[in-house]
């Protein structure tokens, strides 16, 4: 599974490429556990997909909260290295993180913190991801909703259903499985309210930078959103 995540740059005047050097390397000091540590951040510039993305391979000392003993001495913390994999499209001012949600979060902070960039998570249209499903030949979905006993519904035309509708106008859905076919294979991932993207099928890079430029196609739908 691969959690990915995108995020809308907000100012159309800002252009990555021009912000991040090959190999940009910035630090910090920081006292962890009673000693001033130096923590790094390297940003590698890789190719530029087929479809117009920039890669970022992003590698970046992080301090986590940890309680244990190091020879003898009590420590509270502890310094590890994240490394993160990120896409950014300058005509369609994008960023898409594949990486977990909260990760996702620390890049896209990252970049607002170091660059001046003013970013927000793209929330998928979730309803036409739905309907669009359930028109694709051998689709199927599972809705899921949040209630007190936990209840899901399954089927490939729940979103005709008079429950669906009800569930809707209450406010109960929270996410969505689908699968699509999407050339010769069948793509399943789940898509939540929020925006966060989770694949069950395992592709290249690029056929996933492919497949949000999909999701995003249906952004246009003027169908009103579910509220988180």
């Amino acid at each position: 599974m691969l959690g990915i995540t995108a995020f809308d740059l907000t100012r159309e005047d800002t252009d990555l490429t021009n912000l991040i050097r090959d190999h940009h390397h910035f630090a910090e000091t920081r006292v962890v556990n009673n000693f001033e540590e130096t923590l790094n951040t390297w940003i590698q510039t890789n190719e530029v997909t087929r479809s117009g993305y920039r890669n970022y391979r992003i590698l970046t000392d992080e301090v986590f909260d940890f309680r244990a003993r190091v020879r003898g001495e009590e420590i509270d913390q502890v310094i590890r290295q994240g490394w993160y994999e990120v896409y950014y499209h300058p005509t369609h001012q994008r960023i898409v993180a594949l990486c977990k949600k909260e990760d996702a979060f620390k890049v896209a902070d990252l970049f607002e913190n170091r660059f001046q960039l003013n970013v927000i998570k793209h929330r998928f249209n979730i309803l036409e991801i739905i309907a669009q499903s359930a028109d694709v030949k051998g689709a199927r979905f599972e809705v899921q909703i949040e209630t007190v006993t936990g209840l899901s519904l399954k089927g490939s035309n729940i979103n005709n259903t008079q429950y669906y509708a009800n569930m809707l106008q209450s406010g109960q859905l929270t996410g969505v499985i689908v699968s699509f076919d999407h050339g010769d294979r069948v793509i399943t991932f789940r898509v939540s309210v929020d925006g966060t993207l989770l694949f069950y099928s395992a592709l290249t890079s690029h056929e996933y930078l492919d497949f949000i430029d999909i999701l995003y196609s249906y952004d246009r739908s003027q169908q009103p959103q579910p509220q988180p």
